[in-house]
């Protein structure tokens, strides 16, 4: 599975949310955050299922690629 990074800007734009606060809401460090948005770095198990947790209102198909 594999993060849509696109989709997940646009979701953190919409919802008014920077990359620390989404760090917070997440419990990743922002500098992961700033990572993974970056496209720097993949998403592992923990850091797909903290996005899944702080976007629980997000649908799976456009947050995730499955790979």
């Amino acid at each position: 599975m594999t993060l849509n990074v696109d989709y997940l800007k646009t979701v953190l734009c919409k919802k008014g949310w920077s990359k620390r606060q989404f760090a917070l809401k997440t419990g990743l460090s922002p500098a992961t955050v700033s990572r993974i948005i970056n496209q720097k770095r993949g998403a592992g198990a923990k850091t797909i299922g903290a996005v899944r947790k702080a976007l629980k209102d997000e649908p799976l198909d456009k947050l995730f690629f499955l790979k």
